[in-house]
């Protein structure tokens, strides 16, 4: 068995956070590690899934279809629920909103509604929760993941294309629309963030899906889900239970999303206590099963939008005792 484990959110570090995580650490000094050019999770699944790029990764129709609905022909972005901050002169995406009640995402998604539906542009929400938009007309733009936004200034990272200023104006009439909203009245009367603005990303029409190149995979991953079809299975809570679960000999790929959405939230104290359960409920029983030779070899793919880093680690690595462990900050600079 060949595992390659997918680990989005765990770069960038977040600031002011020195997390040691000693399994981690360890596979990255012993096996083959490389710097990467920036890649997110979206595009890394797509293009190992065979998904062919329209102006985005086509995520919000994938999302949508494993979301139980239909995206039939339309075209679809999704629409995340977040907060932003000003700062100095710019705005900062802080988080996104994901501790929305059934009540208050109705009465903010019929606002923006009200607002949008005479312009061909109409919000949607699962019963899983996540927001959506579609257009009577496909626009011609690309934009930006919002994991990729997070804590940075968005005027550096609003679509771009021939429709972009269409698409500046939809954000900025967003923005409006929920300023004072009541929900937001009463989510700040409760020391919560509001939701002020929405974050447009992932669009396109669904597109055909033909790649199988794992046999099994692992996850609790929406996406992965909608790619990865009979093949996907949910995780179990560590990896001596998933190894007992799946001991044969297929190509398997585990991804872990659990960062990437904690730190699309802006906890900071909830990601690195995530990290360390992941260190050694994962991790290290991968990096045990390794030495064992259990497993065939594990391959790292940790995504980043600054640079990524990819590790392959083979049973015969384990003897590279010569190589000493570094900071996971020092693959970072």
């Amino acid at each position: 068995m060949h595992c390659t484990v997918l680990i989005p959110g765990l770069l960038p570090l977040p600031p002011g956070l020195h997390p040691r995580a000693t399994a981690l650490e360890t596979m990255l000094a012993r096996g083959d590690t490389t710097a990467k050019p920036a890649f997110d999770r979206e595009a890394w699944l797509c293009q190992t899934y065979g998904v062919t790029k329209q102006n985005d990764w086509p995520i919000a129709p994938l999302l949508l279809r494993a979301d139980g609905v239909d995206p039939e022909k339309y075209f679809w972005l999704l629409a995340d629920p977040v907060h932003l901050r000003p700062d100095r002169n710019c705005l900062v995406l802080t988080a996104m909103i994901d501790d929305l009640n059934t009540e208050e995402s109705a009465g903010l998604v019929a606002a923006l509604n009200r607002h949008f539906t005479p312009d061909g542009v109409v919000f949607n929400i699962t019963p899983a929760g996540q927001w959506y938009l579609h257009a009577e007309r496909a626009p011609n733009i690309g934009t930006t993941p919002l994991a990729q936004v997070i804590g940075r200034d968005i005027d550096r990272h609003l679509p771009q294309g021939k429709d972009a200023l269409d698409w500046h104006r939809i954000i900025n009439e967003a923005q409006m629309t929920l300023h004072e909203h009541p929900v937001n009245a009463a989510r700040e009367a409760r020391g919560l963030p509001a939701v002020n603005s929405v974050w447009p990303w992932g669009g396109g029409v669904m597109p055909s899906l033909t790649t199988t190149p794992y046999a099994i995979v692992g996850s609790n991953d929406l996406l992965a889900r909608a790619l990865a079809a009979d093949a996907h299975r949910p995780l179990p809570s560590n990896a001596d239970a998933w190894l007992a679960q799946h001991p044969g000999n297929e190509t398997q790929l585990l991804i872990f999303s659990t960062l990437e959405r904690i730190a699309t939230a802006g906890d900071l104290n909830a990601w690195q206590a995530e990290l360390m359960q992941f260190d050694r409920d994962w991790i290290a029983p991968l990096l045990a099963a390794l030495r064992k030779q259990e497993i065939t070899g594990v391959k790292l793919v940790i995504p980043g939008p600054d640079q990524s880093i990819e590790t392959e680690l083979l049973p015969s690595y384990r003897w590279r005792w010569w190589r000493r462990q570094r900071r996971l900050a020092d693959y970072t600079v």
